[in-house]
């Protein structure tokens, strides 16, 4: 009998992120090394070993659950600079959840770890724009809550991109994120970016969109 797959099953739009990933990711790598920080269950650090046996760990220093018991997930940063250096760090969904401090001590650790010509990786909401309605209407209809926001700073932000105030607890919400801040406040620390891709839709705006993927490399 055929061995059974350990990679994980995912759901179409789950699918879709994971593959947009890897095709902005694995040009990128090349025979280095990947580190996913942040992975949650592991699932794109599964997609990437798949592709290239023992070229992707993960950080994970909160999540217990794994896609599978076997992937290298780790949580603590003292273990994954044993396992570095890395030509590619990936931050997925994990920038709009960082303090400023936790910014700053990522990208301080990022900046030991990574190979002199290597970079992150970084995909983040986008919490302006049209798109922004049907975010907020969904995550409403998951929880089971009102919205986060209140009727005008959620129209301010959808119509003519004011973000909202940021949320109290960065940990559990997205509100008020603001990628072109995020931008900005890499560039003071001397990390600069670039726009690969928005998305879902293949508009080339960010208008629109509901995510966005960056390359961030040092200057």
């Amino acid at each position: 009998m055929p061995k059974p797959s350990t990679r994980p099953t995912l759901c179409g739009a789950h699918r879709n992120r994971v593959g947009r990933s890897l095709a902005l990711a694995l040009p990128r790598l090349g025979d280095g090394k990947l580190l996913d920080y942040g992975c949650g269950s592991g699932v794109f650090v599964s997609e990437v070993i798949a592709r290239h046996p023992g070229c992707a760990v993960g950080y994970e220093p909160f999540m217990t659950e794994r896609s599978h018991a076997s992937l290298p997930i780790f949580d603590t940063l003292a273990r994954l600079e044993l396992e570095g250096p890395y030509n590619l760090i990936t931050l997925f969904e994990t920038i709009e959840h960082l303090s400023d401090e936790e910014l700053g001590a990522f990208l301080n650790f990022a900046g030991k770890v990574l190979t002199p010509t290597g970079g992150i990786l970084i995909s983040g909401p986008i919490e302006i724009g049209p798109a922004l309605i049907l975010k907020d209407l969904n995550r409403s209809t998951l929880r089971g809550k009102p919205s986060e926001h209140r009727p005008l700073e959620l129209l301010k932000a959808a119509i003519f991109a004011i973000p909202a105030r940021r949320a109290e607890n960065l940990k559990t919400s997205h509100r008020g994120f603001d990628f072109r801040q995020a931008r900005n406040d890499l560039r003071n620390r001397g990390w600069e970016t670039s726009v690969l891709a928005y998305g879902p839709l293949p508009i080339g705006t960010w208008y629109g969109n509901s995510q966005v993927y960056l390359w961030c490399y040092r200057v």
